[in-house]
């Protein structure tokens, strides 16, 4: 396995989405209506962006998003752009702690594919184009690991229609992954994330892997996981910075619960991963720093991006709590090892989280305030 080395990491970042303005809200149902035309749906998106992208820059963000609002969930936009995948409107449902999030869900209609069409890459092509050349655009996807669950807990459960094998159904994944990854960066892009709540998903009693009598699957499941992952990361360019964001779900301010990184770590280990963004919000549920030091063993080159302000509630953390738990994590990983975010994104889906605007923008403050006031420096250096 490949270990891929950077200069740098930068001391915060946010974990990419940002709370939609009505107008933009709206906006989604007008133009699945026909209210308003897809060029019209844009401007309206672009607009957003533009401004979205201007705050974040005045509030000292040196990595920026476009908010994710070029999609209305975080990683079914990407794969329904995918070729071969087709979009089942209110076809996908989950239970987060009692609300039920009802959306579109994804079928297959032939081989799955790389789509050089993709909207993502005009989308990121807008935003490279309104930043200043001393910001740094990321874009998030979503990481494969939906597409390899099957049953209850599956994003796309039809795949058999169309491969007499596994194997082939993975490495079609791992071809249009690939393809996605190094055309981004023709593009220009030197950061990509792969968002990852499904990781912890072998933990949930929705997944039906718990028991020692699925023992077996749930190893076979992990195994796929980590050669689809580390085949993506060790084909990309040595100087496109490659994260993940590994959290316990999020939707309107309510998690999907599970496990802690503590029942993954050995497939975290095996990631090669830049970044890691974790969510350590609520200690409690989350878990302790301890497997940190097992994935830093494992990964030397790995930063960990500690999640320690939440996006699930208005409350604001005092700075020193914040900085209290992050001499905690330096008792496991050196600072240069560690950086600072919120514990997830602010809208994993257009609904948004329950908070509103200046709340989320108090949240990135005080992560850039914290973060200047502990590192003394914006970005990381390594040896």
């Amino acid at each position: 396995m490949t270990v891929r080395k950077h200069q740098y990491f930068y001391t915060y970042d946010t974990v990419g989405s940002f709370l939609r303005p009505e107008k933009l809200k709206q906006a989604y149902g007008q133009v699945e209506s026909g209210e308003i035309s897809p060029e019209e749906f844009t401007e309206i998106q672009h607009d957003a962006t533009k401004e979205l992208v201007k705050k974040e820059i005045a509030h000292g963000l040196h990595v920026v998003s476009d908010g994710e609002y070029n999609r209305k969930n975080f990683f079914i936009d990407f794969l329904a752009g995918l070729k071969g995948v087709k979009v089942v409107p209110n076809g996908f449902k989950l239970n987060f702690s009692g609300q039920e999030l009802v959306d579109d869900g994804l079928k297959l209609v032939g081989k799955i594919g790389y789509n050089p069409e993709h909207r993502f890459f005009t989308d990121y092509g807008f935003l490279q184009s309104i930043i200043p050349a001393d910001v740094q655009a990321k874009v998030t996807i979503p990481a494969p690991t939906p597409l390899l669950f099957e049953g209850e807990f599956s994003v796309i459960s039809n795949y058999r229609d169309f491969y007499t094998s596994r194997e082939e159904y993975l490495a079609d994944i791992l071809k249009a992954y690939q393809q996605t990854v190094a055309h981004f960066y023709e593009l220009g892009l030197r950061y990509l994330q792969l968002d990852d709540p499904w990781l912890l998903g072998v933990t949930l009693p929705i997944a039906g892997m718990q028991g020692n009598e699925n023992g077996e699957r749930v190893e076979k499941l992990e195994n796929e996981i980590v050669s689809v992952i580390q085949q993506i990361i060790e084909t990309a360019p040595e100087d496109m910075i490659i994260a993940t964001h590994i959290c316990r779900g999020n939707f309107h301010s309510a998690s999907l619960g599970g496990g802690t990184y503590a029942s993954i770590t050995n497939v975290l280990q095996q990631l090669p991963y830049d970044a890691f963004f974790m969510e350590y919000d609520d200690m409690q549920a989350d878990g302790d720093f301890e497997p940190l030091a097992k994935i830093h063993r494992a990964q030397p080159q790995a930063v960990f991006v500690l999640g320690l302000v939440t996006t699930k509630s208005a409350q604001l953390e005092a700075k020193q709590d914040l900085q209290h738990k992050i001499l905690q994590a330096m008792d496991v990983v050196p600072l240069h090892n560690l950086s600072l975010s919120p514990q997830c994104g602010f809208a994993s889906t257009k609904e948004g989280n329950d908070l509103n605007e200046k709340q989320q923008w108090d949240k990135i403050d005080l992560v850039v305030q914290t973060a200047r006031d502990t590192w003394k420096t914006d970005a990381c250096r390594f040896d």
